[in-house]
C-alpha cells in the first residue's frame, strides 16, 4: 500500500541563515504551492521569507508544536514521506526521537568521501532511500555499496534570481563577487590571493564578499593555507572581522566591500550589480547554491572543476577552473579526496578574460542563466516527489 503524500516531513531547522535552512525553507514553499503540506519539526523563528510565503506555510507553521510534542515522546512512524538530514561521514542526528516515515528517506550533503563503517552500515539499515544533493555525494556512496540512491538537485528562486539591469550602486567598478561561508573550503583564501594580483593592474577592480558565517571557528582553517597571512580576527559581537583580515592579506580598504550578513531575499539586487562572480571552492557537498543563484541572475561565474561544481559546468555557460591539485592525493588526506586546489594563476588569468572580453563574458552569463531555467525549485521539488513516490 502506498503511503500518503498529502504530507512531506522535513527533518532539520527551516529558515535557518545556513545552505540547509534555505533549502528547507524553499522546499517547504514548493511543496506547499504544490499541494503537499510540509511537516515541519524545527523552524527558526526569525525566518525570513516573504510575507506571502509566511501566509503560504501558515497552516503548517501552526502544527509545528504538535508535530514536535509528537516526535517527543519517541517512535512516531508516519505515513508519509521523511526526510532527515545526513552530514559529513553520514552523521545522523536524531533530534526526532527515532520519527520514521514512510518512506525514510536520508538526505546527504557531505564533503568527505570518508564515510565510517557504522554510519555506512546506519544509512543501509536505517533508510528506504538516500537522496544525493550532487552527483559527486551519488558516485561516493556507490562507490561504498549503498544501494538506493538517488540524485535530486537543490533548486533555486528563479522569481527572486534573474537577469535585471544595474542601478549603479557600485558606480563604474569593476565588480567581483565572493560568496559562501568563510572557511578554508570554499577557497576564499584563493579570492584573495587572486584579486590582490588582479587589483594592482586593475585599480577599478572591486572585491565584493557575502562571507558571513555563523560558525566563525571555522575560519581557523585558513591556518593551512599558504596563499594568506594569519587567521580572521574576531569582533566584539562574535561576527568575523573580514575587513581587517583582507586588510592585513594587504588589499587596500578602497578595493573591497563587505556585505554582512545578509538574507537570502536581499541578495538579488546585490548580485545584479555584479560583473563577475567566482568560486574556487576545495569541496562542494551539493552544487554550491550561492554558485546557482549568480549563474540564474546573469552573472558570469568562474566554478573549480570539481566535486559539486561538476554539476553546474557545462561547455560555455561559466569559466571552469580546469588545473585542480588532487588534494587528498598530494596531501595523504583520505578525507579530502575528490577535493581540488585551484591555481591561483588561472583564476587571475579568468578574472583578466572577463575583464577584457565583456561580450565573451555577457554570453556565459546569459548562458548560465538559460541552464539555470530547468533548475527552478518547482521543477526540483517536482523530481523529488517523483523519486518518493517511486520508493513508496
Amino acid at each position: 500500500m502506498a503511503g500518503d503524500f498529502s504530507q512531506v516531513g522535513i527533518g532539520w531547522a527551516v529558515g535557518m541563515a545556513t545552505g540547509w535552512g534555505t533549502y528547507g525553507s524553499s522546499l517547504a514553499v514548493e511543496l506547499a504551492r504544490q499541494g503537499i503540506e510540509p511537516a515541519m519539526f524545527i523552524v527558526d523563528p526569525e525566518m525570513r521569507l516573504p510575507q506571502a510565503n509566511i501566509d503560504l506555510l501558515r497552516p503548517a507553521i501552526l502544527k509545528i508544536n504538535s508535530w514536535r510534542e509528537a516526535a517527543s515522546r519517541g517512535g512516531l512512524v508516519l505515513d508519509f514521506p521523511m526526510l532527515i538530514a545526513l552530514g559529513n561521514g553520514l552523521e545522523f542526528a536524531d533530534y526526532l526521537g527515532g520519527t520514521r516515515g514512510r518512506p525514510h528517506v536520508g538526505v546527504p550533503f557531505f564533503e568527505s568521501a570518508v564515510i565510517p563503517p557504522k554510519n555506512l552500515a546506519d544509512a543501509k539499515s536505517r533508510f528506504d532511500l538516500i537522496v544525493a544533493g550532487s552527483t559527486w555525494n551519488a558516485d561516493v556512496m556507490a562507490q561504498h555499496g549503498v544501494a538506493n540512491v538517488r540524485t535530486c538537485l537543490q533548486g533555486v528562486d528563479l522569481d527572486l534570481f534573474r537577469p535585471g539591469p544595474k542601478k549603479g550602486r557600485f558606480g563604474d567598478r569593476f565588480t567581483i563577487f565572493s560568496g559562501g561561508k568563510l572557511e578554508y573550503r570554499k577557497g576564499q583564501d584563493l579570492v584573495v590571493a587572486a584579486f590582490k594580483r588582479f587589483h594592482k593592474s586593475h585599480s577599478d577592480a572591486l572585491l565584493v564578499t557575502a562571507w558571513h558565517n555563523p560558525w566563525p571557528q571555522l575560519a581557523k582553517g585558513f591556518a593551512n593555507s599558504h596563499h594568506v597571512s594569519l587567521v580572521p580576527g574576531i569582533k566584539p559581537d562574535g561576527s568575523l572581522d573580514i575587513g581587517g583580515w583582507l586588510r592585513l592579506n594587504g588589499l587596500p580598504p578602497t578595493s573591497f566591500h563587505d556585505l554582512g550578513k545578509l538574507a537570502n531575499a536581499e541578495t538579488p539586487p546585490v548580485l545584479r550589480e555584479m560583473d563577475l562572480a567566482v568560486f574556487p571552492n576545495r569541496c562542494e557537498g551539493g552544487t554550491n547554491l550561492v554558485a546557482m543563484e549568480c549563474m540564474a541572475s546573469g552573472i558570469p561565474v568562474v566554478l573549480s572543476r570539481n566535486t559539486g561544481h561538476f554539476d553546474l559546468i557545462k561547455p560555455d555557460n561559466c569559466y571552469s577552473l580546469d588545473v585542480q591539485i588532487p588534494m587528498g592525493e598530494v596531501l595523504k588526506r583520505p578525507d579530502m579526496d575528490g577535493w581540488g586546489e585551484t591555481s591561483v594563476d588561472e583564476l587571475v588569468a579568468k578574472m583578466e578574460q572577463a575583464y577584457t572580453d565583456r561580450a565573451d563574458a555577457a554570453r556565459r552569463g546569459a548562458a548560465g542563466a538559460a541552464f539555470m531555467k530547468d533548475w527552478g525549485w518547482p521543477a526540483q521539488v517536482a523530481r523529488l516527489v517523483a523519486t518518493l513516490r517511486e520508493f513508496s
